[in-house]
């Protein structure tokens, strides 16, 4: 009799002891970010594009600097340099420098045994690419699905022209869709020893809209990393 106490006693304690478990274990899994397959790519879309195709930027507005100094030619021969767009042809005959903003691709890097050592988050434009390592931490809050901020900067040198350009976004996962919030632009050139400033160019939602811009996954292409 004291022994089946005992037994039921200690079965007692057992499925309690699994059922805090569970329940402690239920809140770490949910606080751990799912499973993902890397690389995760996401092609960025203007909401307001019926064709799906990507937002564009126009960063030196109207041809000129932050100063109002006029750009155009300088930025022409900069233009002639990247090549002319084929993704957005009337975008050519703007006096500003537009800039495509393609898609965000986020990658692991890890070790010879395959242990993940880091990330990095890559903003693909028309011609090249800009990749960055990302925090651990801002990697595990943007899986969380929590709103998360990157900033890219990318820098390119063809001799005579060099530029500097930098694009922040605040995105947040949301199942299998990226929504981004807020996108600022800047960026500079050097033509031979004067350099250009352009104005920031800081775009968030309109009237009636969350979000800014939306991403779906989908393969990106391959392009040169500046």
């Amino acid at each position: 009799m004291v022994m089946g106490c005992t037994l039921r006693s200690l079965a007692l304690r057992a499925s309690v002891a699994v059922a805090i478990a569970a329940a402690v274990g239920g809140e770490l899994l949910a606080a751990e970010p799912g499973p993902v397959t890397f690389p995760l790519s996401f092609a960025i879309i203007d909401p307001d594009s019926k064709a799906k195709l990507p937002p564009y930027i126009v960063m030196f507005e109207g041809g000129v600097d932050a100063n109002g100094r006029d750009v155009r030619r300088a930025l022409g021969r900069l233009e002639a340099l990247r090549g002319a767009s084929k993704m957005f042809p009337h975008s050519n005959q703007d006096p500003g420098l537009p800039v495509v903003l393609r898609g965000l691709r986020f990658s692991a890097r890890q070790a010879a045994k395959g242990a993940v050592i880091g990330y990095d988050v890559e903003l693909l434009g028309e011609f090249n690419a800009v990749r960055v390592p990302v925090a651990p931490n801002d990697m595990k809050s943007f899986l969380a699905g929590e709103r998360t901020t990157f900033v890219l900067t990318g820098e390119k040198n063809y001799g005579v022209f060099s530029y500097v350009s930098s694009v922040k976004m605040e995105v947040q996962l949301r199942g299998e869709e990226l929504l981004i919030f807020q996108a600022e632009g800047d960026f500079s050139f050097r033509e031979a020893l004067r350099t250009h400033v352009s104005r920031p160019k800081k775009l968030g939602p309109p009237n009636g809209r969350e979000y800014l811009y939306r991403g779906e996954k989908a393969a990106l292409p391959e392009l040169p990393v500046i």
